[in-house]
């Protein structure tokens, strides 16, 4: 059977990568370590989306129509609230066009960016539980949570001679991060990668040298008086200065590190510690690490050091209220608890929020008084899960691509106009003490207690003016 004709546009079309989706990512690296002790799942979410999210307009999803060769079957396209796939291949060798639902993730990302937080490169010393304990504020907390699109620090494209010296603010290299390496991936690392550029990194060398010994000379006309040599280059550079400079290096590691990650474009490792004297004052070894390279610990991220989830450079702006005018704090958002603390263990309890799983903060709060037995059991009686709220501080992608989110105490006035717009049926933290959630309280309800607390009035969306 004669293949159909196709026109020119048309070859040109099937042709063009405009129509064609991105490649998948490597998914994330899962932790078998733990041996038999690992659980997983095949329908938990990944922690980063590996294929592209696509979605379609009402009107053409009733008709199957995705933008892709085939029309998709309505039956199981339609079902879903918000219109979500990704398509794990367009074309199969069954004809079909094998796809499934994105939902968690796209929602994930609708949900994130409703907290309007934006994403930060460094994060305060002690992880990401905000540990404010009485006596124990530590000198990364005062430290500037620079936006990961700072000039200095979203650098994607720079001169190779230019690379060296932004090192403690670069994300991307050529090179991997070695502290992240296992021994097999490191030998095979050697024998492919670093063994054939032997001559290779000679030849840099010579350059260093020649750098080196122009300087020097340039140095030491300006004392003299005389007139500035004429330029040395690596040609000039012998064989016995080369082995010289090789055997000087044998003695000083942090010198041959740093020539072998300029040469290599090597991610950074944590610096060799440093003399409690030449340290800025309040600082420990590790905060000062810490603080002159964001990822020198952890390594660098995978992707932008955003993830694509946020492109807000900051968070010092101030939300409008439709009665009270601007705002101290950014809105509180609720959060469940997805598992209890364990205080004979120092474990502290998990929360969901927007869709990740965070620590409760450490330090004199409530989420660690022992009085609040909310946080020491899950009560399956409480519909939907018990939940408490809580006021996002920062967040920040660490460097296998999870999203690290921090939060805080709610302040008392921010819940309080959070709980207001939510409209008072659904108030969820605000009955008794804020954590007892039970069963949503009615509008009179809470009127009554209002009033009789002398607290000021709660409002409604009715009230404000706004409508569902």
């Amino acid at each position: 059977m004669a293949s159909r004709s196709v026109s020119p546009g048309g070859a040109l079309l099937r042709a063009s990568r405009m129509f064609s989706l991105p490649n998948p990512i490597p998914p994330p690296v899962t932790d078998s370590s733990s041996g038999a002790t690992s659980f997983s799942s095949n329908t938990a979410t990944l922690d980063f989306p590996t294929h592209q999210v696509i979605t379609t307009l009402s009107s053409a999803r009733k008709q199957g129509d995705w933008g892709l060769k085939r029309p998709l079957p309505l039956k199981s396209t339609t079902r879903s609230t918000h219109p979500m796939l990704r398509v794990k291949a367009i074309d199969t060798i069954e004809q079909i066009t094998d796809y499934t639902s994105a939902t968690d993730h796209g929602m994930t990302l609708r949900k994130f960016q409703e907290l309007g937080m934006p994403l930060t490169a460094r994060r305060p010393a002690g992880g990401d539980t905000g540990d404010n304990s009485k006596g124990k504020q530590t000198a990364t907390m005062n430290l500037p949570q620079k936006s990961v699109f700072e000039d200095e620090l979203d650098v994607t494209d720079m001169h190779p001679d230019k690379r060296a010296k932004a090192i403690d603010n670069r994300w991307r290299f050529n090179g991997p991060w070695l502290a992240g390496m296992t021994e097999g991936k490191f030998q095979k690392w050697l024998e492919k990668e670093v063994r054939p550029r032997r001559p290779e990194f000679r030849e840099f060398l010579r350059k260093k040298i020649a750098g080196e010994l122009r300087a020097a000379a340039a140095n030491e006309a300006l004392d003299k008086g005389t007139e500035a040599p004429g330029p040395v280059g690596p040609s000039s550079v012998t064989e016995d200065q080369l082995i010289d400079y090789l055997r000087k290096l044998r003695h000083n590691n942090q010198a041959l590190y740093d020539l072998v990650g300029q040469f290599l474009d090597l991610a950074p490792l944590i610096p060799p510690n440093i003399s409690q004297l030449d340290l800025p004052a309040g600082f420990s070894n590790i905060e000062w690490r810490q603080m002159r390279n964001p990822y020198a610990e952890g390594g660098p991220p995978v992707t932008h050091p955003s993830a694509g989830i946020s492109y807000l450079r900051t968070s010092m702006y101030m939300d409008n209220h439709p009665i009270y005018g601007p705002q101290k704090q950014h809105p509180s958002v609720v959060a469940r608890i997805v598992k209890p603390r364990r205080q004979a263990q120092a474990s502290p309890a998990k929360l969901g929020v927007a869709g990740f799983i965070v620590n409760t903060p450490l330090g004199d709060t409530k989420f660690n008084s022992k009085n609040n037995d909310l946080f020491d059991k899950i009560d399956p009686s409480v519909v939907g899960g018990p939940k408490v709220w809580v006021q996002p501080k920062r967040a920040s992608v660490d460097a296998n691509g999870r999203v690290v989110l921090t939060v805080d105490d709610a302040p008392a006035e921010a819940r309080l106009v959070a709980q207001e717009l939510l409209g008072l049926a659904t108030c969820l933290g605000a009955r008794r003490d804020e954590g007892q959630a039970g069963r949503p309280e009615s509008a009179s309800e809470i009127r009554q207690r209002y009033a009789a607390a002398d607290a000021p009035a709660m409002s409604s969306i009715q009230n404000y003016g706004i409508q569902r």
